[in-house]
């Protein structure tokens, strides 16, 4: 009989123990559902518009504010987030601005776990002042113009080496011979010329019987160089030679004739 009523205290004390755990981890559930900030941006007091004269630089930003004419995206202003998928080709992203409530996020592509290139997802604004997420009132993008894609020119290939051909000579110019003249008809009037030529008949000597004198004949000496001297009229000497051999023959001759007659009268 005393067995059950202490099971009974038991189950009762286990059954209040799980009530106050359970409802000690009710506060702990509704904390743990309320909203945080994006650990992707950076929360900056205050504003900025990119309607604002230097807009980016005033938000931390390089370059200018984009033209969201040339975004796509989904949500954005009056709503809680904002998705970006697409943005132009051209443009480098530096910065996107996200404006809600009394303060702003600054995301920064490539920073904090945010992907250097799109898409970017579920962007908002920062938490009121009552910790609650609120809708977002304007954004923007700062950028800068990035080098476009060109494509690669072919590879020009280098021509051959031409190697100059060696300079020619002309030729020397050949001039036309003029007419050749016929030399006039020279008519040589060459007068004879007659050498006459002494020879030496030797020292003939005649002794008459009756003592008479001795008569010596002397060569005639031609003068030196005459024959050299003489022009050449194209008929030969030796006949001269001849006929001079045979006169002094005849000469000397005669005066032995004209001697014996002497003697003998």
């Amino acid at each position: 009989m005393s067995v059950g009523p202490r099971l009974r205290l038991r189950a009762l004390v286990t059954s209040t123990m799980a009530l106050g755990l359970l409802a000690g981890s009710m506060p702990l559930a509704a904390a743990t559902d309320e909203p945080n900030e994006d650990s992707r941006a950076v929360v900056v007091e205050g504003n900025v518009d990119a309607g604002m004269k230097g807009a980016c630089e005033k938000a931390g930003f390089d370059g200018e504010p984009i033209d969201k004419a040339d975004v796509a995206f989904t949500g954005g202003q009056n709503e809680r987030f904002l998705t970006i998928t697409d943005v132009p080709a051209d443009v480098e992203i530096t910065g996107i601005l996200v404006k809600g409530g009394p303060r702003y996020n600054r995301y920064e592509p490539g920073e904090r776990g945010l992907p250097q290139e799109p898409a970017w997802v579920k962007l908002r604004s920062p938490l009121n002042n009552g910790g609650q997420l609120p809708a977002i009132s304007h954004w923007f993008l700062c950028g800068t113009s990035g080098p476009t894609e060109t494509t690669t020119p072919p590879e020009t290939t280098t021509p051959p080496e031409t190697t100059t051909p060696p300079e020619t000579t002309p030729p020397p110019k050949t001039t036309t011979p003029s007419e050749s003249t016929t030399p006039p008809e020279t008519t040589t009037t060459g007068t004879d010329t007659t050498s006459s030529t002494t020879a030496s008949s030797g020292p003939s000597s005649t002794t008459s019987n009756a003592g008479a004198p001795t008569t010596t004949s002397q060569p005639a000496v031609a003068p030196a160089g005459d024959t050299d001297d003489l022009a050449s009229t194209g008929f030969g000497a030796g006949w001269l030679l001849g006929l001079g051999a045979l006169l002094l023959a005849g000469g000397g001759a005669l005066l032995a004739l004209t001697r014996k007659r002497r003697t003998t009268s």
